[in-house]
């Protein structure tokens, strides 16, 4: 588990780089709480504050390809441990690239990976909307649910509300 980090961090971090000369590109950083609903799997019922950061490369007008790094840290069950999460994550953005809008709608899933104590795939899908505030700043607002499984048989809900500022 602790080789494969360094190869995730490099995918999250190619987006950013890749294009970041090039219209599309952006950097965000976010906070917002995660909802665990209960589940035989104790240890990750409640609540948690997830923060971190990210970014997203326009691979065509409407198509990217992005990734962050955060942290999970519990806030209702003191049994809970505080662990990380990195997700590597394609999206499809509703309004081209080059256009003018204040309003940037998007949906996104893929592949996340949990780690703290011991690791964990996960897979995640959600939406949101970038809005500019100014020429290269904005307002990020956004949903993201993700589903893993730590047994067989059982998957464990972590829904959030994201929100965040975002600079291209």
């Amino acid at each position: 588990m602790v080789k494969a980090v360094p190869g995730l961090l490099a995918l999250l971090l190619w987006p950013t780089t890749a294009w970041a000369q090039q219209s599309g590109s952006y950097v965000y950083a976010f906070g917002g709480p995660v909802i665990v609903p209960r589940s035989a799997f104790t240890c990750w019922n409640g609540s948690f504050l997830h923060v971190g950061g990210g970014g997203e490369g326009r691979l065509t007008d409407r198509f990217a390809l992005g990734g962050e790094l955060g942290v999970l840290k519990p806030l209702t069950n003191r049994y809970a441990v505080t662990s990380g999460l990195a997700s590597v994550t394609p999206a499809y953005h509703f309004i081209p690239k080059d256009s003018n809008r204040k309003i940037d709608p998007f949906v996104d899933g893929g592949l996340s990976l949990l780690f703290g104590r011991g690791g964990a795939m996960a897979v995640h899908y959600g939406g949101g909307v970038n809005y500019w505030v100014g020429r290269r700043t904005g307002l990020r607002l956004e949903f993201r649910h993700h589903l893993w499984s730590p047994e067989a048989g059982e998957v464990i809900h972590l829904v959030g509300f994201r929100i965040g500022v975002t600079f291209r």
